[in-house]
């Protein structure tokens, strides 16, 4: 039986090695092959496409139509003029929402999830996601991702390293405070109903249950996530309705 194939987010460099991707392409002002962009920054092309591509990887770069032509994502570019504004705090909340929206990064999210105010070795987070993917690295080779995992992790304020150990930051009290750090996949489905005092349920039996907390601003920010002809669209339309004659 063949088996579907993990796509799992993995970082050939660290934190810095993303920040010197994104100010470089931010300063070409245009979509450029790594080799240019190394050439311009002074960088060795070989680290400048790790680089790129670990800036991808996130979701701060994507190809321009080419293989090895990088272009800044809209959040990319977002987070290039954070980053030349000196605006570090920024920065880590906007990697922290990227990275849990993350497709690519859900498996790492989901593991600190699991591991939530417990020491782990970033190694630990490697070999998990060395198994999911059916790889066989070197110990070289885990090594430096466990250290870029960290770096990166630690940045966007999801991780506390202590020791050299990760202490995940995942979990109630994070995602309280980072309304805005999550996403939801379009699912498909055909009823609604509205059931709970504080909050708006959505529901398929057997499948998926979603609750949205009557707030305006919950509501707002769900509502930007979905497209105008998602079945999510009436049944946002519905909650504000019913706010809106209760007041």
């Amino acid at each position: 039986m063949k088996m579907k194939k993990e796509r799992i987010g993995v970082p050939t460099v660290g934190i810095d090695g993303v920040h010197h991707a994104i100010r470089a392409l931010f300063a070409y002002k245009k979509p450029a092959f790594y080799k240019d962009i190394a050439s311009a920054a002074n960088l060795n092309p070989v680290y400048m496409s790790a680089s790129l591509s670990t800036a991808r990887n996130i979701g701060l770069t994507k190809l321009a139509g080419k293989r090895g032509l990088y272009e800044l994502t809209k959040e990319g570019e977002q987070y290039a003029r954070l980053i030349s504004f000196g605006k570090d705090s920024n920065c880590r909340d906007l990697l922290q929402k990227i990275i849990l929206e993350g497709v690519l990064w859900s498996e790492i999210i989901a593991f600190l999830r699991v591991s939530k105010g417990q020491a782990r070795e970033p190694m630990d987070l490697v070999l998990d996601v060395e198994e999911k993917l059916g790889k066989k690295w070197s110990s070289s080779l885990r090594g430096k991702i466990s250290k870029n995992y960290a770096s990166i992790l630690n940045y966007a304020g999801l991780v506390k390293l202590e020791k050299g150990k990760m202490i995940s930051q995942i979990g109630i009290e994070l995602e309280e405070n980072k309304k805005d750090s999550f996403s939801l996949k379009p699912i498909i489905t055909s009823t609604s109903s509205i059931s709970h005092v504080e909050f708006a349920e959505f529901s398929l039996p057997d499948s998926f249950i979603l609750y949205l907390r009557k707030d305006l601003d919950a509501i707002g920010f769900f509502e930007k996530q979905v497209k105008e002809d998602s079945v999510f669209a009436s049944w946002i339309q519905l909650i504000k309705n019913k706010l809106s004659d209760m007041n």
